[in-house]
């Protein structure tokens, strides 16, 4: 880590690009609860709010992480302050998401802590050595339809109104937050009427799955970085424990640049609104994981980890050829 230098230009928040960028945020969610409310009762007004909404509230959410680090805005207050105003549409207190974000940079990469992380994974030995019923439901985990599909409804609408880690950070932020998104809803509601509160949750079902899936690419790719705790090493951690998500501008414009993970990760003081800056200033000597369309989707077949290899490897066996031996022995 010692020969790849951040330039300190990238490394420091610029107060007129953070209050650009969070307009633009925020003007996206207007437009996305603004389109069914004057086309109410068209399905395709819905869909394209819908859309509209997620968009911002994706943009919204990584200016809140970024809120988390102090690295958004210059003032450290207003970056409390506005992560505040933003788990209105993340869903999540922000001093919650602040402690747990941090444990996961804490422990990115450690096997001994795996429950710091958003997805979990368990390693071939742990799944070989497993009686069949963890291994159904682990199989059943990790199967997309449940991360992208059924997942965003569980973890936006049921466990982030008391996310992990509350009882240890706060308990009335995680009040006040639930009260608030809620009275935003009732708003929505009373001043929009009820098709865009459909596309709010439509839209946030969308955002949910995309971000989701965003994570998840993140670090679940076959030559990620997972040790014991022991053999840890906070250098390989940051160089090869999370990937760098190339899908294009539009991609990049909708997470506001969080795809650049591997650079977030190599250094949190990079505000979002600069890390494709400063990934392409430093391009030639930064050692990283590039995932491209294809790369991601490819990314869904690892589901475990690999200790022998050092990288993630899809099941050995399919589920037919797990089951089977069990079956023939009952008949």
């Amino acid at each position: 880590m010692q020969t790849i230098k951040v330039p300190r230009i990238y490394a420091q928040p610029d107060d007129r690009q953070a209050w650009k960028s969070l307009f633009v945020s925020v003007a996206i969610v207007v437009l996305g609860l603004g389109i069914p409310a004057v086309h109410a009762a068209s399905w395709l007004a819905l869909f394209f709010g819908a859309l509209f909404f997620a968009v911002g509230i994706l943009r919204l959410y990584s200016i809140q992480h970024d809120c988390g680090h102090y690295s958004y805005f210059s003032d450290r207050g207003l970056n409390d302050l506005a992560g505040g105003c933003m788990s209105v549409f993340s869903g999540i207190a922000h001093s919650v998401l602040r402690y747990n974000h941090n444990l996961h940079h804490a422990h990115l990469g450690d096997l001994s802590h795996r429950d710091a992380h958003e997805v979990f994974v368990m390693t071939r030995q742990e799944y070989e050595c497993a009686p069949v019923a963890r291994k159904m439901l682990y199989r059943l985990y990790r199967h997309p339809v449940t991360l992208f599909l059924i997942g965003p409804l569980l973890i936006y609408f049921l466990r982030y109104r008391w996310p992990r880690n509350t009882s240890k950070v706060s308990i009335r932020d995680v009040i006040l937050q639930n009260l608030a998104m809620f009275c935003f809803w009732a708003l929505v509601v009373a001043l929009l009427g009820w098709w865009s509160f459909y596309a709010l949750l439509l839209g946030s079902f969308f955002a949910g799955s995309f971000g989701i899936f965003v994570v998840y690419v993140g670090h679940n790719f076959e030559e990620t970085y997972w040790r014991g705790q022991e053999r840890r090493d906070a250098r390989m951690v940051a160089l090869h424990g999370a990937s760098s998500l190339r899908l294009g501008r539009v991609v990049d414009f909708v997470l506001l640049n969080f795809g650049y993970h591997d650079l977030h990760h190599f250094n949190t003081k990079i505000p979002c609104y600069n890390l494709k800056r400063c990934n392409a200033a430093i391009a030639d000597d930064w050692n990283r994981a590039v995932i491209g369309p294809a790369d991601a989707i490819q990314s869904l077949r690892w589901r475990l980890w690999d200790e022998a290899s050092e990288r993630m490897i899809p099941f050995p066996q399919t589920l037919v050829q797990e089951l089977l031996p069990r079956f023939r022995r009952y008949c």
